[in-house]
């Protein structure tokens, strides 16, 4: 384990000094994970290589027949006449709020 430092806790946070992550290098942000003991601190996990990293499980796992890319049809614009027409139709002439309603207290 790294050696025990003093930090100054402020209520803005704990300060620690800089000197202790300058191996680091010029980081803006931060990591805290919390275990019993202790509260870990470092470098934000970089979110490109997160990126970078699934999208190479996505290419091993196409690759190995485990994902498939399915063509999706896009769904044919409806007009808000057509909508209206359909809503009332299948909605027997009352709200389809009424109808679920009716539903639910059927069930009950």
């Amino acid at each position: 384990m790294g050696r025990a430092v003093i930090v100054k806790v402020t209520q803005e946070g704990v300060l620690v000094p800089r000197l202790l992550v300058r191996a680091w290098g010029d980081i803006q942000e931060v990591e805290i994970e919390q275990h019993n003991d202790a509260l870990v601190i470092r470098p934000k996990a970089d979110q490109d290589e997160n990126s970078d990293a699934r999208q190479r499980l996505l290419h091993e796992m196409r690759i190995a027949g485990m994902v498939q890319d399915l063509p999706w049809m896009q769904p044919a614009d409806v007009s808000a006449e057509e909508r209206a027409r359909l809503a009332k139709k299948m909605s027997h002439g009352q709200p389809l709020s009424q109808v679920i309603l009716e539903d639910r207290e059927e069930r009950a």
